[in-house]
């Protein structure tokens, strides 16, 4: 080795150092800034026009989900529960969109209650057609992982119950 190359030996050994550090911390930001691993799950078999669905998760917990009231009204405040049973989800939040005409974002977060409960608050908006069907997907977080449990369910206006009298 040359005298040169020896004395410049220190240097490229503390520069591969620093270069190591900055990709392991980059690769650790992109750990920490990355979105959960997202889990579908098949649509609940149930109607939440007529009382709470349940389904059990993936991590063996079981969650019963509501939307009140019911039948499920249009431009009312809803209340939405999630009670669980098993290890308590990290965050809870719900999705509520149309299944063939898409409607601004309405996506409430649920909040610990206590019990492993979540609640929340909401409302749907007024489709120009009347009745309409809608899919409320509930995301549930668990570490680094949302599982998305997705619910069918129909609401109309209170005119096409019948509730006014027609126009002349």
């Amino acid at each position: 080795m040359t005298e040169t190359f020896r004395s410049l030996t220190p240097k490229f050994t503390a520069l591969g150092a620093v270069l190591a550090l900055l990709a392991a911390a980059l690769y650790g930001w992109h750990l920490w800034t990355a979105p959960p691993a997202e889990v579908l799950l098949p649509h609940a078999d149930c109607d939440l026009n007529t009382g709470a669905c349940t389904q059990t998760l993936p991590t063996g917990a079981t969650v019963r989900f509501t939307i009140g009231p019911q039948p499920i009204p249009v431009m009312e405040d809803l209340d939405l529960n999630a009670d669980f049973t098993g290890e308590t989800p990290d965050r809870v939040m719900v999705d509520l969109n149309g299944t063939t005409m898409k409607m601004a974002a309405n996506q409430p977060q649920l909040l610990p209650v206590g019990n492993n409960r979540f609640e929340g608050k909401t409302a749907l908006s007024v489709c120009i057609t009347g009745a309409m069907q809608w899919q409320a997907t509930l995301q549930v977080d668990y570490g680094r992982t949302r599982y998305l449990l997705p619910f069918i369910f129909d609401s109309a206006h209170s005119n096409d119950a019948g509730d006014s009298p027609p126009l002349e």
